[in-house]
């Protein structure tokens, strides 16, 4: 069998159609949790972090169980040589998971925003888009409506998701848990980058967010005292 981009596009949409009518249910809930902590993150900070890890770390179970265990079973019956191309993103779901549970026993995230830079806020336009995130019909373009704040695939994809936390982590970035940061900024670029390259064009932002966390991730690298 070779591998066809087309017919793994076709795939992958049909995987996240599945998804959402086996789950969709659970859309409004996890964007009002979200938002909910959001808030009390802007007024709480640190003091709210336990609840934020406990709550991320549940969310990232499920995108496990679902992306990962379910999405190997998915692409091995579609075929092994689009198993290999999808693998990447079950193992970086499973060491994300593992951070965030390893966060729940040693707290490291930072989630005091006090003394950010102006120029870092600038990232949450992602974030938004993230939490938003229009839907998007394969091969015919986005369906932007406003119910998609409720009922979006936040919470039930990978990307989304990632793009909302890892938004927030890069405001404050060096500060906080690097391993997670470093992760998720990997899986910002690299499936970020496949999933618009099978023509999911919702995460050409998620690409610029990746990007952009490897460029904070250089720069501290040799300005480590900065």
């Amino acid at each position: 069998m070779t591998f066809s981009p087309q017919v793994f596009g076709e795939g992958f949409h049909r995987f996240v159609q599945t998804e959402y009518q086996l789950f969709g249910f659970l859309s409004p809930y996890v964007h009002i949790i979200a938002l909910v902590l959001l808030v009390l993150v802007c007024i709480l900070g640190n003091k709210i972090r336990r609840v934020f890890t406990l709550y991320f770390a549940l969310n990232w179970l499920f995108l496990f169980g679902y992306w990962g265990v379910y999405g190997v079973i998915y692409w091995f019956h579609v075929g092994l040589p689009y198993l290999l191309t999808y693998i990447f993103a079950p193992i970086l779901l499973l060491l994300i998971l593992l951070q965030w549970l390893k966060e729940i026993k040693r707290p490291q995230i930072h989630l005091d925003f006090s003394d950010v830079n102006p120029f870092r806020f600038s990232v949450l336009l992602i974030l938004i888009w993230g939490f938003w995130y229009p839907a998007y019909q394969y091969g015919q373009g986005f369906v932007v409506q406003a119910s998609d704040l409720l009922f979006s695939y936040f919470g039930l994809m990978p990307c989304p998701t990632t793009m909302f936390v890892l938004s927030l982590f890069s405001l404050n970035y060096p500060k906080g848990n690097p391993a997670l940061f470093h992760l998720m900024t990997a899986y910002a670029v690299f499936i970020g980058t496949a999933t618009v390259a099978s023509g999911w064009l919702a995460d050409v932002p998620f690409i610029l967010l990746g990007l952009y966390g490897w460029i904070l991730i250089l720069f501290y690298k040799k300005h480590p005292s900065v």
